[in-house]
């Protein structure tokens, strides 16, 4: 084989390039403190790796949904409270009412503060979280209680809002507002689907209670007395059910961080470089190539010039 100038010239800029490639690839790894930079540098730990950083990805979007979840689940829990409490509050009064010290215009005064009550309750139905109405169902983008007169009119839907934490784990995160049976399953009573107005529970009791104060009917104030501490009761049952749901959604939030830490130190192993050796081979590495650019310059520096002298 004849080697000519043409050819080690060619090979010279070759080694230099090649050398020039992985000091380059160092160096980035240097700056970057990753070992696995590109699909080619380590293809089975990058397969691992792909499948890590997934897990990763899905934990964080779990975790987005467990802030969001628990978001909604605190403002049920503020909104049951003061529900409970005006509740009690009215209980109060309707105990003042049937005690029979009172003249027929002061029990309609007290009347005149539960028709207060039943408008204030329809604002606690009314809740935001986010600017989405939690006790709406899915239609959540409007107010779903309205008071026309004496009527409560229902404009949401039955769907609950859920969310997943988990893999294929998706749980409710909302209180059933209302619902369209006699099973008595709605916080705030039951709808009719075709009318959309809301019938029994807690809005009914309240009206009753006012127009037991209206016309002074202490039998019938003794009776909003009894549904009254029922509805207390049943309020306190959400209640229950959204703080167990709050625990769950915590506990779960404190696993996915535990998994994250270990998800966090599986990636550092997988493509964290390690920065001693690197600096060690970028050194190595430099020196190459300035040796390599030394001699290219020494063997290419011969001319025709040196063949005529």
């Amino acid at each position: 084989m004849r080697i000519t100038h043409m050819l080690v010239a060619r090979r010279t800029q070759n080694y230099i390039q090649e050398a020039m490639q992985r000091l380059a690839r160092t160096q980035e790894q240097m700056s970057t403190g990753r070992r696995v930079l590109r699909l080619s540098d380590d293809p089975p730990a990058l397969s691992q790796l792909l499948n890590v950083r997934a897990a990763v990805e899905r934990n964080k979007q779990y975790a987005r949904n467990i802030t969001d979840g628990l978001s909604y689940l605190d403002g049920a829990d503020t909104a049951l409270g003061t529900a409970g409490e005006l509740i009690q509050k009215a209980l109060e009064y309707a105990i003042q009412g049937a005690n029979g010290t009172l003249e027929k215009d002061d029990m309609a005064a007290i009347g005149e503060q539960i028709d207060k009550m039943i408008d204030e309750l329809v604002d606690i139905a009314n809740t935001t979280v986010g600017g989405k109405y939690i006790f709406a169902g899915t239609k959540n983008d409007r107010p779903p209680f309205r008071r026309d007169g004496d009527t409560i009119y229902y404009q949401g839907n039955l769907e609950r809002v859920s969310r997943e934490i988990l893999d294929q784990a998706n749980y409710p995160i909302d209180v059933p507002a209302v619902d369209d049976s006699n099973a008595n399953d709605g916080l705030f009573g039951q709808v009719d689907i075709t009318t959309k107005k809301v019938g029994s529970g807690v809005f009914q009791v309240l009206k009753d209670l006012r127009d037991n104060l209206y016309n002074a009917d202490t039998s019938g104030i003794n009776n909003s007395i009894k549904e009254l501490n029922a509805q207390l009761d049943h309020i306190l049952r959400y209640r229950v059910q959204v703080g167990a749901r709050t625990s769950h959604f915590e506990s779960v939030r404190s696993q996915l961080q535990d998994q994250e830490v270990r998800l966090t130190q599986v990636l550092s192993n997988l493509e964290d470089a390690d920065v001693a050796r690197v600096a060690v081979d970028l050194s190595r590495q430099q020196l190459a190539y300035q040796a390599a650019l030394a001699a290219g310059a020494k063997i290419l520096e011969t001319s025709l010039l040196d063949y005529l002298r």
